[in-house]
């Protein structure tokens, strides 16, 4: 079990790191680029928008999965949260290919899976 959450605790960490990274690119180096390349004003703030959520989805999920991964019973809840950095990864290499931010989601996103496949079953006993 401490091997679990040990992961799990890294997979957050990589996730939250990541996000803050994608905050940071964002601010000093995608927004002043879509200002000086003259893209339309709604198309900018569309993008940074979602650059902004997918941040948000990181900072907020990551603590909240090493919250959860304390409790009991939460095994079938952490790796259905999960699934999240997994999409997220599939979308980053089908639409984008390899590149910092997908080796950064995989990783969170295998820790993650790791740590909740090795907690315990609902129903079984705690050593």
């Amino acid at each position: 079990m401490k091997l679990a959450r040990l992961l799990i605790l890294l997979g957050s960490i990589v996730m939250f790191l990541g996000a803050l990274l994608h905050i940071l690119g964002g601010s000093r180096g995608v927004f002043p680029v879509l200002v000086r390349a003259g893209v339309d004003p709604l198309v900018a703030g569309a993008v940074k928008c979602v650059w902004l959520v997918v941040s948000a989805h990181g900072v907020l999920l990551a603590p909240a999965l090493v919250w959860i991964s304390r409790g009991q019973g939460t095994r079938a809840l952490l790796r259905y949260l999960a699934l999240i950095p997994v999409v997220d990864a599939v979308l980053m290499y089908c639409f984008v290919g390899f590149f910092p931010g997908f080796y950064i989601v995989s990783a969170s996103a295998l820790l993650l899976l790791a740590g909740a496949w090795l907690l315990p079953r609902e129903g079984t006993p705690v050593a």
